[in-house]
């Protein structure tokens, strides 16, 4: 049932999206348009030396059709019923059990664009990084777009959307296949904005980041560099508020990092935050992976994982470790081997409390399992 409610909100997204916006439109209400809400009053455009008018982003085409906006409110009414069976629920567990702490930064790699779970389950956190290997890409302006163009883009939104909703995270090979398609323009970008947008964030300004060998840093660049828009920042509002999610286009394995000291040096210094691993794939473990591995383990402070994150043995090496909900084995996309220690642990450990919300890839309320982790203070 929880699914189908998911479902229901996804699916009604793109079938309410507003009148397309023209160049001078704000990033908000392109936001609000992507994510089928009505546009906000007195929204702050895009104009900053570093943000990029939309007008920028893409060539126009000739008088695109206005949609009419409707004026029923289902797609808050999807939202309110997503919210009480899944984002209410998951924000009440982390809240009694992760404690999050309130501002500062929470690192979240292999995330794809899934800003929504990481920002519900560290709700008031001052910025968000997250690291996946496909690049950002702009804002789709929607004003560019011919009748036909536009159909696309919302057929295949509504589409990525609905699968979000039923999986609960973003399947890398469709990642990868519209990042490629030049007819679909569904990159993480407008992913994101709409996440923030559903989320009750004004959406300010999206500038393209890349990386600052001086600082070792990730800061603004003009949007005429040649790798403009692989990695991108969207500057976020709320109730007085002001939030940073970086998005990072990063390949995190030992091939890249090793040959990249500036990248690495960055990785070490974000797993010195709280740190979210979900639907990770089982790729940590992995020999190839060693220096994110290395740097999660000896830096972060607070870790909350599926069992597709770090081996057990890991976990316990960092600090105090609680098991929620039950893990017996991997899901049958994975090696049958992986993460014994951690299936043996949750047996040994008698104690099942179903988690109240569905999170990664084992969905049966049986199966679901969660682990947090707290690094023990020096001696």
């Amino acid at each position: 049932m929880r699914f189908n409610i998911a479902l229901l909100f996804l699916l009604s997204l793109p079938s309410l999206l507003g009148a397309a916006p023209t160049a001078e439109t704000s990033v908000d209400s392109l936001a609000r348009d992507y994510a089928g809400l009505s546009p906000a009053t007195g929204a702050t455009s895009i104009e900053t030396s570093t943000a990029v008018p939309l007008k920028d982003v893409s060539p126009k085409s000739a008088s695109p059709e206005p949609v009419v906006l409707q004026k029923k409110s289902s797609a808050q009414i999807a939202w309110a019923a997503y919210e009480k069976s899944i984002g209410i629920p998951l924000r009440s567990w982390a809240a009694a059990e992760v404690a999050p702490p309130k501002g500062g930064t929470v690192f979240y790699p292999f995330s794809g664009p899934d800003l929504v779970t990481v920002a519900q389950m560290f709700p008031e956190a001052d910025r968000y990084i997250l690291v996946a290997i496909q690049p950002a890409g702009p804002p789709v302006d929607l004003a560019s777009m011919n009748p036909a163009e536009l159909s696309l883009f919302r057929k295949k939104f509504s589409e990525e959307w609905a699968k979000f909703g039923i999986l609960g995270f973003f399947r890398t090979l469709d990642l990868n296949e519209n990042t490629a398609s030049s007819t679909a323009r569904l990159t993480s970008t407008p992913v994101m904005m709409a996440f923030a947008a559903s989320l009750g964030f004004q959406v300010d300004a999206v500038t393209p980041l890349g990386m600052d060998n001086e600082q070792s840093d990730y800061a603004p660049i003009p949007s005429t560099q040649p790798k403009a828009w692989t990695s991108v920042r969207l500057e976020l509002s709320k109730q007085g508020r002001n939030v940073l999610v970086d998005y990072i286009c990063l390949d995190l394995s030992d091939d890249y990092l090793k040959t990249h000291q500036n990248e690495a040096t960055w990785i070490k210094n974000c797993a010195k935050n709280p740190t979210l691993l979900k639907a990770a794939s089982h790729l940590l473990p992995k020999p190839y992976f060693s220096v994110c591995r290395s740097a999660l383990v000896n830096g972060t402070p607070l870790l909350v994982q599926d069992e597709t994150g770090l081996e057990y043995k890991d976990l316990k090496s960092i600090g105090t470790l609680k098991l929620y909900g039950r893990f017996v084995e991997p899901h049958k996309l994975f090696d049958s081997t992986a993460q014994r220690e951690l299936a043996a642990a949750y047996a040994e450990n008698h104690q099942f409390t179903p988690l109240p919300f569905s999170f990664s890839y084992q969905k049966a309320a049986d199966r679901r399992s969660l682990q947090v982790v707290r690094r023990s203070p020096p001696q």
